[in-house]
């Protein structure tokens, strides 16, 4: 009986002084009960940002420059880096409005993405995810694609977007893995999956 006692007097007061606890005003120590935040997976605002990401893929495959315009400041920036396994790219930077815009009857391209890491603070949002661009169901390249997104009047539109060309990386950046992939709904050239 004596033993059972002096455990639950370990335990209670493990739970009294242990990590998070704090010395109440008569000097004995109590536990902390400040809420922890839950993570953030999947909420309704990160959806609503990936949605713009969408459109704006759609919209440049498909040469919907209309389509295009809804989603992006047509003074935003752009820049791009191409390069291999063996040789680092140097950047090109650009305004979005110099991007050779592709016309509704050009060939039209396939961007998807996966595992997109969506960071958010007030009204502001980055996207990166790693990407596979396909012509005619060819696979052209991979890379990664990072958007700057701002909110503006209630509406999140692309500030400014970064994508590395990578002819060699669609293994090691997971493009066969299976993940789910997006957009998928809503191409001119249907993506070979």
């Amino acid at each position: 009986m004596r033993s059972g006692f002096t455990v639950t007097l370990l335990v209670a007061g493990a739970c009294v002084s242990g990590p998070g606890a704090a010395p109440s005003s008569s000097g004995a120590q109590r536990l902390d009960q400040t809420p922890i935040a839950a993570p953030r997976f999947g909420t309704p605002e990160d959806e609503a940002i990936l949605k713009v990401v969408d459109t704006f893929l759609l919209a440049l495959g498909n040469g919907d420059r209309e389509l295009q315009k809804t989603v992006e400041y047509s003074d935003g920036v752009l820049a791009i880096s191409r390069f291999t396994k063996d040789a680092p790219g140097t950047v090109r930077r650009m305004p979005a409005s110099q991007l050779q815009q592709p016309t509704p009857d050009h060939d039209p391209f396939v961007e998807v993405y996966w595992e997109p890491v969506v960071q958010l603070r007030g009204p502001f949002a980055q996207v990166w995810a790693p990407y596979e661009l396909r012509n005619n169901g060819e696979v052209v390249h991979c890379g990664i694609d990072a958007f700057q997104l701002v909110k503006d009047q209630g509406a999140w539109k692309i500030q400014a977007s970064m994508s590395t060309i990578e002819p060699d990386a669609c293994d090691a950046l997971g493009a066969k893995s299976g993940a789910v992939r997006r957009p998928l709904d809503g191409w001119r050239e249907t993506p070979l999956q």
